[in-house]
């Protein structure tokens, strides 16, 4: 008899998932996961205990499933036997410790991939990896740029409208609606990270302010030059921001720019000198 423990967080999908095999499972969801895709029809119940994470945070559905594996560990026969899915290989740790206890019990990671022929494959699944977090830019980018042009008034309220305005409003839509199940929760994951929306269970504020909008004008005038051609030290980047956004003598908003620079993972510094080299990471 065996129970899972999977981290849809991070696999975003079950297709590969022999489900019917476990007694019990404990299905774990992201706070921005409306949707749980299936593509196959079970004749027989499952007993799936589905946990919502309400709040984003760092690592916090990882510790909500280590929270439950030490629950269950103390509540069942220890001859049952738990696997956690998931492409996070920071819970080989706790499967090896619930392992090694006086009272020990079967438990083991499962590494699920998109494919079947993917473990066989390691450089196509480096490509599609690189690809995937492209096309999620690509996709956060189109609906950053609409709500910089949209009165906050107007955008959703709520993480499910906002998942349907971004399959509307981006060329997300043109994709198949198991991709888009996989796709558009990272890009509200990289809305948040990016300081453009607050989420607080299911309700979406949002922090577009006037610095964000100051950020995206210059971050696309200096996308249009080769790295060489732009500032290359702190000193020179913070005269040309003045320059090009009319911010001469207002260092503050000069310097959450170079913040929101900094966190979009458009620059580092080289050095820690008073006026360190750029590198330009896009």
């Amino acid at each position: 008899m065996k129970y899972a423990f999977i981290d849809y967080e991070n696999i975003h999908s079950l297709d590969n998932i022999n489900l019917k095999e476990y007694e019990k499972i404990y299905l774990f969801l992201g706070a921005q996961q409306q949707y749980i895709s299936l593509s196959e029809k079970f004749n027989d119940l499952l007993n799936i205990n589905l946990i919502t994470i309400k709040n984003i945070a760092k690592n916090n559905l990882d510790f909500h499933l280590a929270y439950f594996l030490g629950k269950v560990d103390q509540e069942v026969d220890k001859q049952i036997g738990f696997e956690v899915i998931s492409k996070d290989k920071g819970y080989q740790g706790i499967c090896d410790y619930i392992q090694n206890q006086k009272c020990a019990r079967k438990c083991k990671l499962i590494s699920i991939t998109l494919n079947n022929t993917e473990k066989n494959v390691p450089t196509v699944t480096e490509n599609k990896s690189e690809k995937t977090e492209q096309e999620i830019e690509k996709y956060t980018n189109e609906y950053q740029a609409f709500m910089l042009r949209t009165a906050i008034r107007n955008l959703p309220t709520t993480v499910e409208k906002l998942f349907k305005h971004i399959c509307s409003q981006t060329s997300v839509q043109k994709l198949p609606q198991t991709t888009i199940n996989i796709i558009v929760p990272q890009i509200i994951e990289q809305l948040s990270i990016k300081k453009l929306i607050v989420i607080n269970k299911t309700k979406i504020t949002y922090g577009v302010t006037e610095s964000v909008k100051l950020y995206t004008q210059y971050a696309a005038f200096l996308l249009k030059r080769e790295k060489l051609k732009r500032p290359q030290t702190l000193s020179s980047l913070k005269n040309e921001i003045a320059s090009k956004l009319n911010l001469r003598g207002n260092t503050a908003k000069i310097n959450e720019i170079l913040d929101l620079l900094k966190t979009n993972d458009m620059i580092t510094y080289q050095d820690n000198t008073d006026n360190p080299k750029l590198v330009y990471k896009k």
